[in-house]
């Protein structure tokens, strides 16, 4: 744990993310998704909860009354709560059927003035279709009723009545798919952190920091490349030109995976020559590079830096946008 305390190269976090977020964005599509998709088949595919809801617009013919008491009395908060009176649901209960019961009327039904006292908007909300049609219609006769015989009013008639419609969607749909997105977003930002925290391969310099304080060369390239890639050549070649004058010559070692280990340490360790470990953009990890590092030091090879090559030029665009 020499170099425990080394922190989190927060710029190659971020370069991480910004490759990958196609992966974040797609996340999120999935999962606002499934979080409408299992919401709707919750609410709407299973018929146990599905619900079903109509309305019917009444208008309320006042007689006349110079107090305005009636007015004040009839308001809306009222007329939800006569709603489930005697005065209105014993002559509701008496056009429905015995399997009908008051507490499913009561929870089944919402009255409401919006705006005009004398319009009154009865709105039945029913896991059944037929259930729904029958406690609108029983509760449009029950006031009809009403209107005939109290003396607060002339009448009451019903000037709207729709069909019981299947409730698909409300605002809970939005907040299902939002909870789905964040949750989505939420797992995959922490998956994406705990890869980019398991994985230990080798980008840039400072991932060598962990392992060795072998000095970086510099970046090699087997293709063309543009005028950065033309700037990390002339440094390697000026770092490689120094390094030889210094050891008076080099051997260099390629790490890879699909490289013989004992031989290569075999091989190096009978070359009188200072060694220079070439290793492979992202296809090293840090365990491994450390390993064989061991094993060189081990037999006395000098060591005298360390060359990644073929990287990645678009990353390294990024990461050295300043260079």
């Amino acid at each position: 744990m020499k170099y425990g305390n080394e922190g989190m190269d927060l710029k190659k976090l971020l370069l991480f993310l910004i490759y990958r977020f196609w992966i974040i964005v797609l996340a999120a599509v999935i999962g606002a998704v499934l979080g409408g998709g299992i919401y709707l088949f919750h609410n709407v595919v299973l018929e146990n909860n599905r619900e079903y809801r109509a309305e019917s617009k009444v208008y309320l013919n006042f007689a006349p009354d110079e107090t305005g008491e009636v007015y004040q009395y009839y308001n809306g908060y009222t007329w939800n709560d006569l709603m489930s009176t005697d005065l209105i649901l014993d002559k509701t209960m008496s056009y429905l059927p015995d399997d009908y019961t008051a507490e499913e009327v009561i929870s089944a039904t919402l009255a409401e003035i919006l705006s005009d006292v004398r319009l009154l908007t009865i709105t039945i909300t029913t896991s059944d279709v037929e259930r729904t049609a029958r406690i609108l219609e029983a509760t449009d006769k029950a006031l009809v009723d009403m209107g005939q015989r109290e003396k607060e009013f002339i009448d009451i008639e019903i000037i709207k009545e729709t069909e019981p419609k299947l409730l698909v969607t409300d605002s809970r749909l939005l907040q299902a798919v939002l909870v789905g997105l964040v949750i989505a977003l939420a797992l995959v930002l922490l998956g994406m952190a705990l890869v980019y925290i398991l994985d230990d391969r080798i980008y840039v310099p400072g991932d060598l920091k962990c392992v060795t304080q072998l000095p970086f060369v510099g970046f090699s390239f087997t293709q063309e490349t543009d005028e950065l890639g033309q700037r990390f050549q002339n440094d390697l070649e000026k770092n490689l030109e120094y390094l030889t004058q210094e050891t008076g010559g080099l051997t260099t070692l390629e790490l890879g995976k699909d490289k013989d280990v004992s031989e290569q340490i075999s091989n190096s360790a009978q070359a009188d020559n200072a060694i220079l470990l070439v290793i492979p953009y992202g296809k090293i990890d840090r365990s491994s590079l450390a390993y064989r590092i061991e094993q060189l030091s081990l037999r006395k090879c000098n060591l005298a830096g360390i060359i990644i090559k073929d990287a990645d030029m678009r990353f390294m665009k990024w990461y050295y946008n300043h260079l």
